[in-house]
């Protein structure tokens, strides 16, 4: 299983479903999708720095912090992917 590919495609659902669900509601309500916000924040941070020194539209900022938040999450997936990949080494080489 590929995990380095799972992560950023269910955190690239969940922004996607952010931007649809806020585009719904247009403000009538809370938005049950701002834990988006929160998954991304490490790499949000950095792309927030560059908005507060460069300017622009937010719509450009957020999908840039999307796109931050998905390689920080691919990243993840691959660190993930090589601890299992040790992980069935060792127990192959265990079991012989």
């Amino acid at each position: 299983m590929k995990v380095r590919f799972i992560l950023p495609g269910i955190f690239l659902l969940f922004g996607v479903l952010f931007l649809v669900v806020n585009m719904m509601g247009a403000g009538h309500g809370p938005s049950t999708f701002d834990f988006i916000l929160y998954f991304s924040f490490p790499a949000c941070l950095l792309t927030g720095l560059l908005d507060s020194f460069l300017g622009g539209p937010g719509l450009l900022w957020f999908l840039l912090c999307m796109v931050a938040g998905s390689v920080q999450y691919f990243f993840i997936g691959y660190f993930i992917d090589k601890l299992l990949q040790r992980r069935r080494r060792l127990k192959a080489r265990n079991s012989t």
